[in-house]
């Protein structure tokens, strides 16, 4: 898979629909976070109600599908997000995500109460077995990306070739230090085993390029998009992060 250039915008739960993500320039664009069953659409419900962005559908698969169909000539690549309390609902995204040929990334990132209690987001990785499940499953309709985050008491290098060996593309590291920072030797460990996306504290060109020099294929930003509109223009002025590059 060929990326026009370096740079993901990243997955921000009742941000990234259609309209927010078409015009920006990155070589990546990701929709969501979704949710793609009751259990998870419901959590989002709780969440809203206490005053977090979440998007909630009537009927999750096929607003997802929509969403999706609206990006169609976009110049990138388009991957969706996706929380699901069951294998199911990840394996319905994934069959859609085939369809339109977009990648379906899996959320064992979010830390919020609501999906936490029904195990979403963070959970799994605690729950290895399941997220390897989930990957296995969706990688036979689309390709895989899965959204981790660091700082927590996980084996990271065996998660990786886990996760790689159950059929993930890459994996989408938000190298988070409790406390604030970036860990580039998370960032490392991960890209030794395979193929790499990373996150967190990227608000300019040095950043950016910190992360791909620590091993990362590609690098993404997520609310540093909110504070600056214009952020993957100044960053595209950069040759490496305006490099295309091959994920294979």
């Amino acid at each position: 898979m060929i990326f026009p250039n370096r740079l993901v915008l990243s997955a921000m739960a009742g941000i990234n629909d259609w309209r927010f993500v078409r015009d920006k320039r990155a070589g990546m664009v990701v929709l969501g976070g979704f949710n793609a069953d009751r259990d998870s659409n419901e959590a989002a419900k709780r969440a809203a109600e206490r005053g977090r962005r979440e998007f909630v559908f009537s009927d999750p698969v096929r607003e997802i599908e929509r969403q999706i169909s609206m990006l169609h000539g976009f110049r990138g690549v388009v991957a969706v997000n996706v929380r699901s309390k069951s294998l199911d609902g990840y394996a319905e995204v994934a069959r859609v995500a085939g369809d339109y040929g977009v990648i379906v990334e899996i959320n064992a990132h979010c830390r919020q109460p609501e999906f936490l209690e029904i195990g979403c987001g963070q959970s799994l990785l605690f729950n290895q077995h399941k997220l390897a499940e989930i990957v296995e499953r969706a990688s036979k309709h689309a390709e895989v990306v899965v959204k981790i985050r660091g700082g927590l008491d996980v084996d990271y290098l065996s998660l990786s070739q886990l996760l790689f060996d159950s059929g993930a593309l890459m994996i989408h590291v938000d190298a988070m230090i409790p406390g604030g920072g970036a860990d580039y030797e998370l960032v490392k460990l991960i890209s030794s085993v395979g193929n790499t996306i990373g996150n967190n504290s990227v608000v300019d060109v040095s950043s950016a390029r910190k992360m791909l020099e620590s091993g990362a294929k590609l690098v993404s930003l997520a609310r540093a998009v909110l504070k600056d509109e214009r952020i993957f223009d100044r960053l595209l002025r950069d040759n490496l992060l305006s490099s295309s590059v091959e994920v294979v």
